[in-house]
Order: C-alpha cells, then structure tokens, then sequence
C-alpha cells in the first residue's frame, strides 16, 4: 500500500469515528429533549392522587399538598451522581425555608428501581435527610411520570398550595435555581 492510499485509509477511518460520535450525541441529544419535554408537559397538572410512606412511617397523601404551602418534590435514588450533587442544594433549601409556607418532599425511587432495601436504608443513613422522604412505590411513579422514563433522576417538581405543578426541573439543580423556582 503506497503513502497515498495508507492516508487516505486513515482519513475514511477518522471520517467514520467522527460520524459515530456526532450520531451519538446527537441521539444523547434527542433523547434529552424528549425527557424534558415530557417532564416540563407537567406544568399547570395537578399532582396525581397518591398515599406513600415516608421513611419515618408517615402516610402523605395529595391532600398534604393542598394546605396552601408551596411543595418541593424532589425525585432522586440511590447511586445517581446528579442527585448526589443536587443533595446538598435540596438540604440548604430545606433548612432556609419558611416552614410555613414552603415544604421540601423527597422522593425516592430505589424500590421502582430495584436496589436492594440495605441499599435503601445505607443512602437514608449516610445522608442524614432532614427533610421527609417518599417512598415511591410503581403505582406512584407511574401515575406521576408515565411508563417509559419514569426513571430519570433526579427531577424536582414545585406544587403550588392547590396541588397544581407549577415548575418542572430535570437534571441537578444549585440552591440559586431552586430558590428562584418556589418565588
């Protein structure tokens, strides 16, 4: 093979991986867009009837989201690096806010999702949640989100007092971003 035609391979070959990874983003791309799309469809929905435990026992219903206090659903599961970054700005919103009128809610999907219940228990422990934690079971995740995506985390809906979604936020969100959601 002369220099010419050895070059001229190469060429076709990084013309070829270069197209696999403009395909690939562009379908990371499409596949985004599609999520956000359907997350943020939920804005001015009213919340799903649901009744869910939370991990201190107590039962929340839609009900509790219609007290006239603005309510921060935050969505998240173990073993997921943007609700690990996300954390830290759900807590400090949580420990800022007028209890009176702002609740903070997680909701955790790690039973929809099939991690193991030590899994469960260790990421409850470790982080030390101040704030009351759902436990999500199917039913709820998927009258809330729908069969098919239902696993993106994390993603933090804010409800107003009526129990309609005001908000609809995919991916980790700083403590700027959420403080301006709830104004």
């Amino acid at each position: 093979m002369s220099n010419a035609q050895h070059g001229r391979a190469w060429i076709r070959v990084l013309l070829g991986a270069a197209l696999l990874v403009l395909l690939w983003f562009a379908a990371n791309w499409g596949i985004h867009a599609y999520v956000s799309s359907r997350i943020e469809a939920h804005n001015g929905q009213p919340v799903p009837q649901f009744s869910l435990r939370d991990q201190a026992g107590r039962v929340w219903t839609t009900a509790d989201l219609r007290q006239g206090k603005t309510t921060v659903l935050n969505f998240f599961r173990s073993a997921c690096s943007g609700c690990l970054k996300e954390r830290e700005a759900v807590f400090a919103l949580h420990q800022s806010a007028d209890q009176s009128r702002l609740q903070v809610l997680g909701v955790m999907l790690d039973q929809v999702q099939g991690f193991s219940a030590e899994t469960t228990q260790r990421t409850l422990a470790r982080f030390a949640y101040r704030h009351p934690v759902l436990m999500a079971d199917r039913a709820f995740v998927d009258a809330f989100h729908g069969v098919g995506w239902a696993h993106v985390t994390p993603v933090t809906y804010v409800v107003d007092g009526t129990g309609r979604i005001v908000r609809a936020l995919r991916g980790h969100q700083t403590l700027a971003a959420l403080q301006a959601a709830v104004r």
